[in-house]
């Protein structure tokens, strides 16, 4: 069910990217949420490979040269979706940035506020137990 409420969620913040940021262009929801699966996809592959590969700019940036990579993960995802037929556009480099940027701050808020974290998960080490002879 979490898996199902984060597809969502960033879907929700394609679409408040799309709204917010020049560049960006949206078909229906429905298009969004397969485009939330096709980013989902690239970032687990693709995004990770990229950010194996930079890994000298990644520490010497303090990880900020991450913002690079998921802004070409989300052009790429932008123009594969064109080719996949969904009406998902990103005209460039700054506008698949500042998107990633976007919405990924509005599904991270989303997922802040809606799902909750499970407060049963015991902190720290287990209790010791004494056998009493």
């Amino acid at each position: 069910m979490n898996t199902v409420l984060r597809f969502l969620f960033s879907a929700i913040g394609l679409l408040v990217a799309c709204t917010f940021v020049h560049g960006l262009g949206h078909g229906t929801f429905l298009d969004l949420l397969v485009v939330a699966v096709i980013l989902a996809a690239l970032n687990t592959t693709l995004g990770s490979l990229l950010k194996l590969i930079a890994f000298v700019p990644m520490a010497c940036s303090f990880g900020c040269f991450s913002l690079v990579i998921n802004g070409l993960v989300f052009w790429l995802a932008g123009t594969l979706s064109g080719r996949l037929g969904l009406n998902f556009t990103v005209s460039g480099f700054w506008a698949g940035f500042f998107g990633a940027l976007v919405s990924s701050v509005v599904a991270s808020i989303l997922s802040a506020i809606f799902i909750p974290k499970d407060r049963r998960r015991p902190q720290g080490p287990a209790p010791r137990i004494k056998v009493v002879n």
